[in-house]
């Protein structure tokens, strides 16, 4: 799992303390660099009482085993924790679903749902407000997925994850049941190992429907996706991602999927991301290398999407079919893609 840096946010307080904690074990079992941060604002918060803070909160995290490093800012909670996370490279962030220093929880305006929106990498909300054993870790994770591209990141996500956290995989679909059938076993094909993959389809209102399943069959974490939660729209609240973040009674880890450069591909993983201020088809070989491309279909121009499972560029609007490096493996295209 590619977590080699994570940041922490605190302000001291009870349920800032249960989200660092969980950041600590987490930073543990991936062996990444943990970061705790706090921002501070006079007359409200000092210098002083900001580095106490810190300095508290990395004496407990060496409880648990983890050698974390700390760091204090001028300036806005959310606003410090997202130029942090962009400085440092960070490839998490976690904190809490109450507001920092505000007793509310994860609303819209609060600093975790700017954290959760603007945030240069994956982030993960800790449930701070039900009682959970956390010493187990995440044993049963959920994530949804409707066959976009989007959604299948974040099922990459969720099968890296269990994985290596030897977890097992719920996979969730809405919808069509002949249709839903298919996504969760094209989904399912690229589970890795030995994973336990359960699959569940289900009917209704999407956010409703896995609302639902959750409180019948608790789960440790919940993946979901950025779409719908960058962008002018984004505090609209009309994402099923971004509501199931608000809503979901669990942590929730929510994945970059959208607003992804070339940095953010792991070996042998491709994207269509952001390159050079253009979107771009990119893969990165197990060796490191970058091999870019244009993602228009040689056919009609269609955008193409990545197949995670068969390792190839794959063209939603007529099939066609590329290889990771761009060459075409099923018509009706007969060009490759165009190298960049």
């Amino acid at each position: 799992m590619g977590y080699r840096t994570i940041v922490a946010a605190t302000d001291g307080s009870e349920t800032a303390t249960t989200a660092l904690e969980a950041a600590a074990r987490f930073a543990k079992r991936c062996r990444a660099q943990l970061l705790i941060v706090s921002a501070y604002e006079p007359p409200g918060t000092t210098a002083t009482q900001a580095r106490a803070i810190v300095d508290e909160a990395r004496a407990h995290v060496a409880e648990l085993g983890v050698d974390a490093a700390a760091s204090t800012q001028l300036g806005q909670a959310a606003e410090t924790i997202i130029d942090l996370a962009a400085r440092s490279n960070a490839d998490a962030v976690v904190m809490g679903n109450v507001g920092m220093g505000r007793a509310r929880r994860f609303t819209l305006g609060s600093v975790p749902d700017r954290v959760a929106h603007h945030a240069p990498c994956d982030v993960l909300i800790v449930d701070t407000t039900h009682e959970r054993d956390r010493e187990a870790g995440y044993k049963k994770l959920l994530v949804g997925t409707d066959g976009s591209p989007t959604a299948n990141e974040a099922a990459r996500k969720a099968f890296e994850l269990a994985l290596m956290l030897r977890a097992s995989v719920t996979l969730v679909t809405v919808g069509d049941p002949l249709l839903g059938a298919i996504t969760l076993e094209e989904t399912e094909a690229g589970k890795l190992g030995k994973t336990e993959v359960e699959r569940r389809l289900l009917s209704g209102s999407p956010v409703e429907a896995i609302l639902e399943l959750l409180d019948q069959e608790p789960h440790d974490l919940v993946l979901v996706g950025n779409k719908g939660m960058a962008g002018a729209r984004r505090y609209l609240l009309g994402s099923v991602p971004n509501r199931l973040a608000h809503a979901a009674p669990t942590d929730v880890l929510i994945a970059k999927t959208v607003g992804r450069t070339v940095d953010d591909l792991a070996p042998g993983h491709g994207g269509v991301v952001d390159h050079g201020g253009q979107k771009v088809a990119a893969y990165r070989d197990e060796e490191g290398g970058l091999h870019v491309m244009s993602p228009r279909c040689t056919h009609m121009g269609c955008i193409v999407d990545w197949n995670d499972t068969e390792r190839t560029w794959d063209c939603p609007c007529h099939g066609s079919r590329y290889a990771w490096n761009g060459e075409v493996i099923e018509g009706p295209a007969v060009k490759g893609l165009a190298r960049q």
